[in-house]
């Protein structure tokens, strides 16, 4: 169909509803979400909460002469602790391993752990690189957590509150690569050239909609004109005849998807990378997921990390002073692992393997969903426990390296954010500080699902070799550029104490579980429940100080015969 044909007396143009599918094709649900909020088809939403709304504390003296006990010194637990205590609580925190913060494991030098099937334990080692020394504050690895969210405030600003001060953490680079073994020869490619490329692309195919006769509620003239140039310089379309059309990134002024030799003085052009074509870009299955995955609302820039390691805010919690010449971690009993919970004549009694601790009014379970399941006592329902052990949780595993230099740096130009894969590690973080600096630490595999099952089934040695293979598809020589014989690995389904890296989502994927389970709580009206899988927010921190709050409310309500 010629372009500008008019068909029964009305010339056809761009509707809304097809914009809206171009967007969504091209950057997913993100897009498609932004694309909504700018032609103001979305309301402007209640604003997030924000400084003391989060960190409230819950009324002074208001748990005065009540006994609470804590299972389990993660984050979920020492922020409910915290509240408690502040309340004029008695507070007791048990801990069944020896070290507090849960999955908020952060490795440094001499660090140790151990899977419950491996007798002996994995210790972190680095080495002195330049003038850096093995135990250089920047030289740790974050086995748990590594990020937060701009939109989780309450983490944000317990941080602000505790005295952790924050940094950037750089999610997204353009020089990222993406690496496919069944594409492009195996070769990686930088994520730049593929999103570009299909931005030119998908411009070109939206350009050509209006020739297309099938479009069922039409912009007006003047917006089909201004959206034309809008795809013209979305895409980096040219104009050909009476059509857009793209003819590479490179063909209107800078190239956005680089250069394979950098242009210089003026006797050096550059040279730019060819074009990927649409087809190329289709068959590198690589927009199913890695392409698009800084438009999750989870990892829109500007994402956090704290300075010196994730570990940093569960070191503010257990500092936090309690006002008597204590600190919150002078509560914390460890190696006391929970075996029972009974309920009788209104109080909660809690067992360990030394026995029964004193009977507490109210407790706070933080353990996971399926081992709370396991514990005896009469304090669940066969029902409840039912459902407590059928929730799923993700099995995750991570990998970390130490560089001998910053390879990603000096020869691939990439200063922090994420290269994935197709292989089995999946992902290659890169570290957002330290800059230019003699070696940094990497993340060299990150991966869940069943891919992290089959990872987690392989020894130490079995891991490494095979993290060390899924860098070289993205580093050629990654083996020789990092201390390979230092690298440490951890899969959270087999960490003792831990089912897995995170409940898998339950209100989308267990829905009625999920709401069984919040109508569970409290349990007998003395046990509660909180950690990130009691949340919306499971695997991030703000689910486990969301739920903190929820169980410390609904002890406060029930303290005052509200609940």
């Amino acid at each position: 169909m010629a372009d500008g044909r008019q068909t029964a007396g009305k010339r056809r143009g761009v509707t809304r509803r097809q914009l809206l599918r171009g967007l969504s094709a091209l950057g997913g649900a993100g897009a498609a979400y932004m694309g909504l909020r700018a032609l103001g088809l979305l309301g402007v939403g209640r604003a997030l909460a924000q400084g003391a709304e989060t960190t409230a504390p819950l009324p002074a003296g208001s748990l005065a002469g009540k006994r609470v006990v804590v299972i389990g010194a993660g984050l979920a637990g020492l922020c409910a602790a915290l509240r408690l205590v502040r309340a004029g609580a008695e507070v007791e925190i048990l801990e069944a391993t020896d070290r507090v913060g849960g999955r908020s494991l952060t490795l440094r030098q001499g660090d140790s752990y151990r899977e419950w099937d491996w007798n002996s334990p994995t210790t972190m080692r680095f080495e002195a690189v330049g003038d850096v020394p093995a135990d250089d504050p920047g030289n740790y690895l974050n086995a748990g957590p590594g990020r937060i969210p701009q939109h989780h405030a309450r983490v944000i600003d317990y941080c602000r509150e505790l005295g952790v001060p924050l940094q950037p953490f750089i999610f997204y680079d353009a020089a990222n690569l993406v690496q496919n073994d069944a594409w492009n020869g195996g070769r990686p490619v930088q994520l730049r050239r593929l999103k570009h490329d299909l931005r030119g692309h998908l411009a070109e195919l939206l350009a050509k909609v209006r020739d297309q006769g099938a479009l069922d509620r039409v912009l007006d003239p003047a917006e089909a004109e201004a959206f034309l140039g809008m795809l013209q310089q979305f895409g980096q379309l040219s104009a050909e005849g009476s059509e857009l059309v793209y003819k590479g990134a490179a063909t209107l002024g800078y190239p956005r998807a680089g250069y394979r030799i950098e242009p210089g003085s003026v006797a050096q052009p550059g040279q730019p990378w060819p074009t990927l074509s649409l087809e190329e870009i289709l068959q590198s299955d690589l927009w199913a997921g890695e392409m698009f995955n800084n438009l999750e609302y989870d990892w829109q820039a500007t994402l956090l990390e704290p300075v010196g390691g994730m570990d940093r805010i569960v070191e503010g919690f257990r500092r936090a002073p309690l006002g008597d010449q204590r600190v919150l971690g002078d509560l914390v009993l460890t190696g006391q692992p929970v075996t029972a919970i009974e309920l009788e004549g209104g109080k909660a009694t809690v067992v360990t393997p030394d026995g029964p601790r004193p009977p507490a009014d109210y407790v706070v379970a933080t353990l996971a969903s399926t081992l709370i399941a396991r514990l005896e006592g009469n304090f669940l329902s066969p029902p409840l426990r039912q459902v407590l052990a059928g929730v799923d949780f993700t099995p995750a595993c991570k990998v970390g390296w130490q560089a001998r230099r910053r390879f990603w740096e000096e020869d691939d130009r990439i200063y922090g954010g994420i290269s994935w894969t197709k292989d089995i590690i999946s992902q290659v973080w890169y570290p957002s500080y330290g800059f230019n600096g003699p070696t940094g630490v990497l993340t060299g595999a990150y991966n869940r699902h069943a891919d992290a099952e089959e990872f987690g089934r392989l020894s130490r040695a079995e891991r490494l070799e095979r993290a060390l293979e899924g860098g070289e598809k993205l580093h050629p020589g990654f083996r020789d550029e990092v201390f390979a014989g230092n690298g440490v690995s951890i899969a959270w389904a087999r960490m003792p104490y831990q089912v897995g890296g995170w409940a898998d989502d339950t209100f989308l994927t267990q829905p009625e579980v999920f709401a069984a389970m919040a109508d569970a709580d409290p349990l007998g009206g003395r046990v509660f429940l909180a950690g990130d899988w009691f949340s919306h927010w499971p695997g991030w921190q703000v689910g486990s100080l969301d739920s903190a709050h929820l169980a410390t409310d609904g002890i406060h309500r029930r303290a005052a015969g509200r609940g």
